[in-house]
């Protein structure tokens, strides 16, 4: 980028500096005048002696003291930052794509997540769009085929108000098709030109049998794919209008989330595997930052302008001019000379002067263990102070896996435990006491430890067991709410009979009665339009200004009728849907069940 002249715009990047010429004027005003009287030796010596010794006077010998006046002006003009060279600033933008695949099967209105999961994976996904700053995002839905809710855009307002509609309701057909959710994300990163997008599946359900090969393909193009499981291992049945819904066979569907497949997915499409579930969960669910190059951005040429500081350039002007004063002086002007180049200043405190970055975290360890993981550099003093602020997770993670000597596990072994993963806290405790098998820290907290993995197993060993009887009080009542429905079912077949029977003589009657009231209303509108006729020539200025008030009411009434974007969408997809259908693109529904 070539720097432009613009001379109409000249001025100083620091004119504050500009009233050091008042004081540099006065101060070499006085000097110059003070040595141009006496030098040292006429201040010293005897007028006779000096001139017997024939020493010829300082002042006199140096011709070039009038230069001071022109390089004092020239330093401080060149302090003040003259600027007549502009050149343009470029801006970046963040180019990285996220495309965000959401399932709207079914399966996820499944409450085992209150209020259910489809409504926990949209807070989450709106929780995920207010944190991104920069970038642009996209909304796919998917269940048996897979929809364009907005294209890449940055526009993330526009994605959260289009959240609350997203329902099983608006799809035009049922199951869980991964595979053309991956290909819509694909077909978007595609037609935006991006190399290295994102696509998060959101999602309780991968079928790996039939999505590895497709997720394998978007990896390998430069894509990856994380994934976000939705629900728990245990599941929960669907509600519908109609009780719990039920598969083929009469049972009630309870769809369990399979999370070794969804990890699985995650491994092939070079992503990360989250889980939303019941417990607070803070780990990123996606990369906010991949390997991004220089195709990530763009350089924005309508950007800010910015003056160059022209200042060092001026300075050169007062080389030559000390070359002419020889030695006089020329220490007062070496040293405003330094000042041309200052270099930014930073404050240092008493123990920067002293003490080491890791010095100054090991002192401040125990009185404020979060100023010292900030300032400490070495990984074991930053993952003590982790474990000082209760920050197991991150001490765990600092805290080698393979150590040298008995404190690096026993040390590993607490931050583990805390962070509640005691079978791996056991471990580190056994390699501890490998270095000394009587060292009591460690045999005491390996047995707290024992004893709280102990509970932990009867705990669950009894939470089993009430499952079972849930389990099994659940299959009684399921077995008696079916015969109730059985013989429900029957009475409302023999009474639907009845009602048919009826329903036909009341239509017969019906029929007969409509005849008769179509021939009186056509005698009588055929009255109404002559009254109306006649009336019309009547109408007063004042009863025509009614009829428009009138027409103006129901203008607004008609005003208050809300938007439907569910239906919108709703329509959108059916659309789309059969399009599709029509030209002759092979549809699979990738499963054999509609949820």
């Amino acid at each position: 980028m070539m720097a432009e002249f613009i001379w109409s715009e000249f001025h100083f990047l620091r004119p504050h500096i500009l009233w050091l010429l008042i004081p540099a004027v006065l101060l070499l005003y006085f000097w110059l005048n003070n040595r141009s009287r006496q030098d040292g030796w006429q201040q010293s010596c005897d007028p006779d002696l000096l001139q017997a010794m024939q020493i010829k006077s300082a002042a006199k010998g140096t011709r070039w003291t009038w230069l001071y006046w022109p390089i004092t002006l020239i330093i401080i003009l060149a302090l003040a930052g003259p600027a007549i060279r502009q050149i343009p600033v470029p801006m970046v933008k963040n180019q990285s794509a996220l495309i965000i695949a959401l399932d709207v099967s079914k399966s996820m209105l499944s409450d085992d997540l209150k209020p259910s999961r489809l409504q926990r994976a949209k807070f989450k996904i709106q929780d995920l769009l207010e944190s991104r700053q920069d970038g642009q995002t996209a909304l796919v839905v998917y269940s048996g085929d897979a929809f364009v809710v907005t294209p890449l855009t940055d526009d993330t307002e526009t994605i959260v108000s289009l959240l609350d509609v997203l329902d099983p309701s608006i799809m035009p057909a049922t199951g869980t098709n991964t595979v053309a959710a991956l290909n819509k994300a694909n077909e978007l990163l595609t037609q935006a030109g991006v190399n290295q997008g994102q696509i998060l599946m959101v999602t309780d359900s991968i079928d790996m049998f039939k999505t590895e090969d497709r997720l394998q393909a978007i990896s390998d193009s430069g894509a990856t794919v994380h994934v976000l499981a939705v629900g728990t291992a245990e599941g929960a049945p669907i509600p519908t209008n109609q009780g719990f819904l039920k598969d083929l066979r009469g049972q009630i569907v309870i769809p369990q989330v399979d999370y070794a497949s969804l990890q699985k997915a995650a491994r092939t499409g070079q992503g990360r595997f989250s889980v939303l579930d019941n417990s607070i969960n803070e780990d990123d669910i996606y990369q906010a930052n991949p390997n991004s190059d220089d195709q990530d951005a763009i350089d924005d040429e309508l950007g800010s302008e910015h003056f160059i500081d022209d200042g060092p350039l001026l300075a050169l002007l007062v080389i030559p001019m000390l070359a002419l004063l020889y030695r006089r002086g020329i220490l007062m002007v070496l040293c405003l000379g330094f000042m041309l180049n200052t270099q930014p200043g930073y404050a240092l405190s008493w123990d920067d002067l002293w003490l080491n970055k890791d010095q100054q975290a090991y002192k401040a360890l125990e009185s404020a263990p979060e100023k010292a993981y900030q300032k400490a550099k070495s990984t074991q003093l930053k993952a003590a102070a982790a474990y000082k602020k209760q920050d197991y997770k991150t001490a765990k993670n600092l805290y080698p896996e393979t150590g040298d000597s008995l404190n690096d596990y026993y040390n590993r072994g607490n931050a583990l435990a805390q962070a509640g993963d005691l079978e791996a806290a056991l471990e580190s405790y056994d390699k501890a006491l490998t270095f000394n098998p009587d060292d009591e820290d460690t045999l005491y907290n390996k047995s707290i430890v024992e004893q709280a993995l102990d509970q932990q197993q009867q705990q669950q060993n009894q939470e089993d067991q009430e499952n079972q009887e849930n389990q099994q009080n659940q299959d009684s009542e399921q077995q008696n709410q079916e015969n109730t429905e059985q013989e429900r079912t029957e009475k409302e077949r023999q009474e639907q009979q009845q009602q048919a029977q009826q329903d036909q003589q009341a239509e017969a009657d019906q029929e007969e009665e409509q005849e008769q009231a179509e021939q009186q209303e056509q005698a009588e509108q055929q009255e109404s339009e002559q009254q109306q006729e006649e009336q019309e020539i009547e109408l007063t200025p004042e009863e025509k200004a009614l009829d428009a008030e009138e027409k103006q009411a129901m203008e607004q009434w008609l005003r208050r009728i809300k938007d439907d974007p569910g239906g919108l969408l709703r329509r959108k997809f059916l659309y789309q849907y059969h399009r599709r259908n029509q030209d002759g693109e092979s549809y699979n529904n990738q499963t054999t069940e509609d949820w």
